[in-house]
């Protein structure tokens, strides 16, 4: 085995490969993934066959990382099937890159990277792209190429779906699109039927792809029309068409007939899509990805864009109905509502299956909050719940670490946010008609480079750096918007900041930026007390406490020395004025001893008996409730004559909304649900089984029905 040591800044070690040798590897359909010959392929393709990842990133719509995970999984599956060679750094880790690449470093971490000559002199001998293409024969072949190439994002789309659709669980089929059969020559993301869905066709030589708009059928479902399912979809693209994101797709070629979208009738159907050609049933590899990337990548933006969007409407069009309907009047419901006013923070503790998450939803909706809920579990921890440190992969693909929020620093961060800057719109229309009539020229913050600036076709700016072959980055309209409202830079920074510099110091900017005093935001921490307090809130066991809300409570973080000046806790972490805790526990859990007294304090406490939660039987289990009512109290009462247990241990009525499953059956209710959880009350008891009895006896009114009798 040869071993060739590459000394660092080295790029450009002996070839261990010649010509033939990469004939055979790229003649090797069981070796060749349609991953490699795309990366391969796109830097074939670039002038002397040399270019950065993040270069090739922005041209075809993928992240840099892509690109590079590509080429290093390549390189090491060479090295390993040859089996001859190994190429390594000093430090005698691995240096795969250079097995396929050459290269050199162009600014700062950015490389630029050269296929090998030997590996260029085979990819021509065999006509290597060309011969690359896809046979496309049906939707079938199309489908599977696509499900299995997407394996890694379908995960995250299912979840995002289940989140985006209020769904309990996620779709269970690990595929984007099924497609039934050759009778149909489209096919739809699954469970997608009566939503805004992901949608793809093959007919006339043309392959379609994008999000459809789908007023044809509904399955499952009686209550509404298909048009009156898909109109909150239609309405939220209409709301947003003109939002960078559509831009972006539009710039690709992606088009809907917004005439035909608006005045969609029941049937109807809509693509907001793109079309790609076959010639002679084949797709060359670089639309193919286009294809992968768009869904991936901003189409998955747009899907989540539009489903967000319609979900606002949606609590918009209920808070609009909430304002015109009489405050609370639940006495419970009320109570709560009262205790979380004055404290601020709310423990809802009580027996299983009385609804405190439910009831803390509601409040929430009652309140018209924007409210999130957080599950605790033993291995939840600080960086989970307040920042921490998350691995990330360059280009080159070295894997380092990077600071990232957590769930209720993002949902503080949100509840900061400001709500109106006074003149920024008139401003941004008159730098843009400014610039439209000439470009400006700057130079980056640092390295002084400079750099021009023009107006793109749908108003945003582009920024090209000056020298020769220099790739054109966009800021937008947004990022410009949200950098002067919260200073936070999502765009390129070095191009950014001495735009908005320039708009700052030319025009007359006004920002107004306020926040939103009266909108309330809840964070919902259910089952509170499964984690262990101390390590998830670390330092925010002070600015927790009631009395330091706001900015006195600013603490000072573990990662205080990482943060940008961008962030808005840059010095310091506090829980806004304006956000409320709802914690939810059930007192008989083993792990409520964690909760300790000073915790406790800082909370105050509400009870939630079986008793006052009978109103969730209501429309739900019918001519049955009365006969629940009767056990349930019956058998509540009978834990009072056992030793050891309490109202703690009382059964929810929850529990009895299984009736409408088992169509009353009350004693597969016992068998299915509540004999085993009253048998784990009863463990370690010498007469448990006794004392089961004597419950199964309450349950079923045994000792009423003889009282009866007599």
């Amino acid at each position: 085995m040869q071993k060739i040591t590459v000394k660092d800044g080295d790029y450009n070690c002996p070839p261990p490969m010649n010509k033939q040798d990469w004939i055979e590897i790229l003649s090797d359909d069981s070796f060749m993934s349609n991953n490699y010959k795309f990366a391969l392929s796109i830097f074939y393709l670039e002038s002397d066959h040399k270019a950065t990842c993040k270069y090739l990133a922005e041209k075809y719509h993928t992240h840099p990382t892509s690109i590079s995970g590509f080429i290093t999984q390549f390189s090491a599956r060479v090295q390993g099937k040859l089996n001859r060679f190994e190429v390594v750094k000093e430090d005698g880790s691995p240096n795969w890159w250079l097995i396929t690449m050459t290269g050199k470093k162009v600014a700062g971490g950015l490389f630029e990277w050269r296929l090998r000559d030997e590996l260029i002199d085979a990819m021509k001998h065999l006509s290597f792209v060309d011969s690359s293409q896809l046979k496309i024969d049906s939707l079938s072949t199309l489908v599977n190429f696509i499900n299995d190439d997407l394996s890694e994002f379908i995960i995250g789309f299912r979840r995002a779906r289940k989140t985006l659709s209020h769904k309990e669980r996620a779709t269970t089929a690990g595929i984007l699109f099924r497609h039934k059969g050759d009778d149909s020559d489209w096919s739809i993301n699954e469970g997608g039927h009566n939503e805004i869905q992901y949608h793809i066709f093959l007919r006339d030589d043309e392959i379609g792809y994008g999000l459809g708009f789908n007023a044809q059928y509904v399955p499952f479902n009686n209550d509404k029309t298909s048009l009156e399912l898909v109109k909150p979809f239609v309405e939220a693209f209409l709301s947003i068409q003109d939002s960078d994101t559509v831009d972006t797709l539009k710039d690709r070629g992606f088009d809907i007939d917004l005439a035909s979208l608006k005045s969609m009738d029941e049937g109807g159907y809509n693509l907001f899509g793109r079309v790609v050609p076959l010639f002679d049933n084949k797709l060359s590899l670089i639309e193919y990805y286009s294809i992968i990337n768009d869904l991936k990548g901003e189409v998955f933006e747009l899907y989540k864009l539009i489903f967000e969007t319609a979900n606002k409407l949606d609590m918009n069009e209920k808070s609009a109905i909430q304002e015109i309907q009489q405050p609370i009047t639940n006495p419970l419901l009320q109570e709560i509502s009262e205790l979380l006013l004055a404290n601020k923070n709310l423990i809802l503790t009580g027996a299983p299956g009385t609804g405190k998450t439910y009831l803390a939803k509601i409040l929430a909706e009652a309140w018209g909050a924007e409210h999130k809920l957080i599950q605790f579990h033993p291995s939840y921890d600080y960086t989970d719940f307040v920042e921490g440190l998350r691995p990330i992969q360059n280009e080159e693909g070295e894997v380092g670490f990077e600071l990232r929020d957590g769930v209720f620093k993002s949902f503080c961060k949100k509840a900061l946010k400001p709500i109106e800057a006074y003149n920024f719109d008139e401003v941004y229309e008159r730098f843009i008609d400014d610039l439209s009539e000439k470009s400006l020229e700057f130079v980056t913050p640092v390295q002084k480079k400079p750099f021009k600036v023009e107006v793109t076709n749908h108003r945003n700016c582009k920024a090209t750096p000056m020298y020769e072959n220099a790739s054109s980055m966009s800021v937008t309209r947004n990022h410009i918007q949200i950098y002067f409202e919260t200073g936070k830079v999502n765009g390129w920074k070095p191009y950014l900041i001495p735009i908005c510099d320039y708009i700052e110091n030319n025009y007359n900017l006004k920002l107004a930026a306020t926040l939103d005093t009266d909108k309330k935001f809840i964070i919902i921490l259910d089952e509170i007390n499964r984690a262990e307090i101390s390590k998830v809130l670390g330092e925010l066991f002070f600015s927790i406490d009631p009395g330091y809300r706001g900015e006195s409570g600013r603490v000072t973080t573990q990662y205080a020395n990482l943060q940008t000046e961008e962030d808005v806790f840059k010095d310091g972490f506090y829980i806004p004025d304006n956000v409320y805790i709802i914690g939810t526990m059930n007192d008989i859990d083993r792990s409520v001893e964690s909760f300790d007294f000073a915790m406790r304090r800082r909370f105050a406490w509400k009870e939630i008996k079986a008793e006052d939660r009978l109103s969730m039987w209501e429309d739900q289990i019918g001519d049955w409730a009365e006969e629940a009512k009767q056990r349930l109290i019956t058998l509540n009462s009978a834990f009072e004559d056992i030793q050891g247990l309490s109202a703690a241990y009382h059964v929810g009525p929850a529990y009895f909304l299984k009736l409408a499953d088992y169509d009353g059956d009350f004693d597969k209710l016992w068998t299915y649900h509540l004999e085993s959880l009253l048998f784990e009350y009863l463990r370690g008891y010498p007469d448990a089984n006794e004392q089961l009895v004597i419950l199964k006896n309450a349950y079923d009114l045994v000792e009423a029905d003889a009282s009866n009798d007599r």
